[in-house]
């Protein structure tokens, strides 16, 4: 990763402003409405060149506790330039990015098309709506999942909590222990305070399972259950 100098954005920007061609590539990009909070997401776009060979393809982002663009190229996938968010990415309220494309005879193209530095999009993260478990913090000291003896294909356990009626989830890993995962669960602040919480179980592939869920149920050999405080 690498955190592009404003100044040096703005010249190649000034660069696409001023640069005349006889060809007009086009850089193709469908942005999505949002993406999820802390989870994997991709970005793609198609680039037409008009003739000319694309040199590069690159996609700077930032979100609300950054001041600096991050660069990284995109990769193609038969055509198609993607870009993968990962979770880390994923942890404020939005996120900024433009994309920009050089090509053979060193134009410089971008979209949006118009000072993205300044007017990148924008999209929310949002905290997609689950299911949630209700229990009580005063009487409930640990929460535990097992995933049975096959733990090679699970890339993480996250665990997402709030202690009131409504607002947003915090996540926390899960940790694995004697071969389940486990979270401790904070005393109560307040009497009778409940714990509202699901669980994300994010595979090797990518893939995500949430609890409590009936694709969840499908698994004989997984559980979750409560440990009592004393």
């Amino acid at each position: 990763m690498s955190r592009v100098p404003r100044i040096l954005i703005q010249t190649w920007l000034l660069f696409l402003i001023s640069f005349t061609t006889t060809a007009t590539p086009n850089i193709h990009h469908q942005q999505p409405a949002a993406i999820n909070y802390n989870q994997f997401s991709k970005l793609t776009c198609v680039v037409e060149p008009d003739g000319l060979q694309i040199k590069t393809v690159k996609i700077f982002f930032r979100n609300t506790k950054k001041e600096l663009f991050s660069e990284f190229n995109m990769y193609n996938d038969n055509g198609v330039y993607t870009f993968q968010i990962i979770p880390e990415m994923a942890r404020t309220d939005s996120f900024y990015y433009f994309i920009t494309a050089e090509f053979s005879d060193f134009a410089i193209h971008a979209y949006p098309e118009n000072n993205p530095e300044v007017n990148p999009i924008a999209l929310p993260i949002v905290q997609p709506q689950r299911t949630a478990r209700k229990i009580s913090a005063a009487e409930v000291a640990k929460i535990f999942c097992d995933l049975g003896r096959n733990l090679n294909n699970i890339q993480s356990v996250n665990i997402y909590t709030r202690y009131q009626d409504k607002g947003a989830y915090t996540d926390n890993p899960m940790k694995l222990s004697e071969e389940r995962f486990q979270y401790t669960v904070s005393p109560p602040s307040v009497k009778n305070q409940s714990c509202y919480y699901y669980i994300l179980i994010e595979f090797t592939d990518h893939s995500i399972i949430s609890y409590p869920s009936d694709e969840f149920d499908k698994h004989g050999d997984y559980r979750v259950f409560q440990g009592r405080r004393q």
